[in-house]
């Protein structure tokens, strides 16, 4: 079996910008959640944003939602001060909320469907 599903991970100060590509199975999703955490870990307990791009995003399977709720639950631990998310349409930021219980952990997040308002809110947190 191999990863399906196509993600970036990159940090930039303190602003973490996740992108995800496709459908993913749960090993593309480990893998991912593996280079978050580092990126987190790097920061030394340093607050941060973090920047998901979900455009391109078409859903993941049970397995990986499991094991991205279990980063959810590790990142809700850490010092990230706000999270945007950006979807291609509302109902997708409605399905993942339904499949990610710990999302609901996080604090000052907020659903956009548009880039520029995404990382304008994101700017005004950090």
């Amino acid at each position: 079996m191999h990863e399906h599903g196509t993600y970036s991970v990159v940090l930039e100060g303190n602003l973490l910008s996740i992108t995800l590509l496709g459908t993913f199975n749960d090993l593309a999703t480990h893998s991912a959640c593996q280079q978050i955490e580092a990126k987190v870990e790097s920061l030394n307990g340093e607050a941060f944003g973090i920047l998901f791009d979900c455009i391109g995003y078409e859903g993941s399977t049970p397995d990986a939602h499991k094991v991205s709720n279990q980063s959810l639950l590790w990142l809700s631990k850490k010092n990230c001060i706000a999270r945007a998310s950006i979807f291609s349409q509302n109902i997708y930021a409605d399905i993942v909320k339904n499949e990610q219980a710990a999302l609901s952990q996080l604090k000052n997040q907020r659903e956009f469907t548009n880039v520029q308002e995404a990382k304008q809110w994101l700017a005004s947190q950090l």
